[in-house]
């Protein structure tokens, strides 16, 4: 029993060790970060063209 929760807080020591090792997703402040949102801009062209289709 004493195995398997020594692993397990390892685990998790581990994980969050890493997570904060990460740079991205970065915690983003009041105001626009400047980088392009390339999804919204797909989704917008994915509307104008069916717009257009049904016109």
């Amino acid at each position: 029993m004493g195995v398997i929760l020594l692993v397990l807080v390892l685990l998790v020591v581990g994980l969050e060790w890493n997570r904060r090792r990460q740079p991205y997703p970065r915690e983003t402040r009041a105001g626009r970060t400047g980088v392009q949102d390339r999804d919204l801009e797909r989704v917008r062209a994915e509307l104008r063209a069916a717009a257009d289709r049904e016109s």
